[in-house]
C-alpha cells in the first residue's frame, strides 16, 4: 500500500470483475479490521488442516481447486484488510 490517503471505502481487488464490487470500510475501528482479517485467516487454516489431514488419494481434483480458490480469496481478502490496518497504524504513530 503506498502513502497516500485510502478513500473511505477501498476495493478489495479479487479479480472478479472489470468493476469493483467488495470495499473495506478504511476507518472502521482497527478492532474490527483485525477481526475480519482474523476471521479470514482462521477459515484458511481451518481448510488448510482439514485438507492435510486427508490422504491426498481421498481428494478429487475438482474438490482441490474448489478448496484452493477459497484459500486463495479469503487470503487476498486478509492480506487487503491488513494493509489498512498498517497504513493506519502508520498514521497513527
Amino acid at each position: 500500500m503506498t502513502d497516500h490517503h485510502p478513500s473511505h471505502f477501498t476495493p478489495v481487488d479479487t479479480h472478479d470483475t472489470e468493476h469493483p464490487v467488495f470495499y473495506i470500510n478504511t476507518q472502521a475501528p482497527l478492532s474490527d479490521l483485525a477481526s475480519s482479517a482474523a476471521h479470514r485467516f482462521t477459515v484458511v487454516r481451518d481448510l488448510m488442516d482439514s485438507l492435510s489431514s486427508l490422504p491426498l488419494t481421498d481428494i478429487s481434483d475438482c474438490d482441490l481447486t474448489r478448496i484452493t480458490r477459497n484459500v486463495h480469496l479469503l487470503t487476498r481478502e486478509g492480506c487487503a484488510v491488513l494493509e489498512i490496518i498498517q497504513w493506519r497504524a502508520a498514521q497513527e504513530s
